[in-house]
């Protein structure tokens, strides 16, 4: 498995920019709107790098040798939804599905460290669960990074559906885009109506972008397993570019027509370069 420690240490200063209005009532790390009660004292948590400084208590320091920061009442908690296109199509192409379970696992890593409330689900297989603090930030991440469940036989879309609980004030959609945009549709509206947050990140490999085969070759549909023989020459090759273009950028018209954030991003751009500066530049992490 990759070293992660420098990606992980990086992390620890980051956090997910959400809208709180609305914010559960739990501490954590995020101020709240809510004012008049910036004075009242919570709790103690751990210090990370990137944390206020004059927060810390050294009277605390003084007694265990470690540093702890005050919290207070006025740092609510979000609650984010992190759901992870694990179908087959994902999983097509290595790198592509590897990366997918990297970036899912960085935001929910950043999600608990930030002491905000995360709910995951690996859409189309039963890996899901619930978690909450900065104590399970390590372990979910490494939990995410090094899963590899069989996918049932459901598209995400239709795997999403059922897949949405409670309301939730950010919901974060991991996954390739490379279905029906009716289907992306009907997730969108039954998603909106709970007046939530929605990102959508769409990951394409360089291959599904820019193939690079050539001649007769079998494609294998990865949802149904149906076999196509294909002689892919130059002007197949700009047929299917400009076909995936236009797709891609219906995507994101519809994401924009729903009041849903877009980011798409490929495997070419390693997980520090994604988190740290695609995401940050698009307006999801800080």
């Amino acid at each position: 498995m990759k070293d992660y420690h420098s990606l992980l240490a990086r992390m620890n200063r980051k956090s997910l920019q959400a809208a709180t209005k609305g914010a559960g009532m739990q501490n954590g790390r995020r101020k709240s709107h809510i004012h008049g009660t910036s004075l009242d004292f919570a709790d103690y948590k751990i210090y990370h790098p990137g944390d206020d400084i004059r927060q810390i208590d050294w009277n605390v320091y003084g007694r265990t040798n470690k540093p702890y920061i005050k919290r207070f009442q006025d740092e609510k908690e979000i609650s984010v939804s992190l759901f992870l296109d694990a179908t087959s199509s994902m999983k097509q192409v290595s790198s592509k599905w590897e990366l997918a379970r990297e970036l899912a696992a960085s935001l929910a890593y950043i999600t608990l460290s930030h002491e905000d409330r995360l709910s995951f689900a690996a859409v189309a297989t039963k890996l899901a669960f619930h978690r909450k603090g900065s104590v399970h930030n390590k372990r979910t991440f490494y939990e995410i990074v090094g899963f590899g469940e069989q996918a049932i036989n459901e598209s995400f879309t239709q795997s999403l559906i059922g897949s949405i609980t409670a309301p939730r004030q950010m919901i974060i959609l991991i996954t390739d885009g490379l279905e029906e945009l009716s289907l992306f549709e009907e997730c969108f509206k039954r998603l909106k109506y709970r007046n939530q947050q929605i990102w959508l990140i769409q990951l394409l490999s360089e291959t599904e972008l820019y193939p690079n085969l050539s001649g007769d070759i079998q494609l294998v549909d990865s949802e149904n397993g149906k076999m196509v023989d294909v002689s892919l020459t130059s002007s197949i090759k700009d047929l299917y570019k400009n076909r995936l273009d236009q797709h891609n950028q219906e995507l994101e018209i519809l994401c924009a027509t729903h009041g849903i954030r877009y980011c798409q991003v490929s495997d070419k751009l390693d997980i520090q370069t994604i988190v740290l500066r695609e995401l940050t530049f698009a307006g999801l992490v800080q």
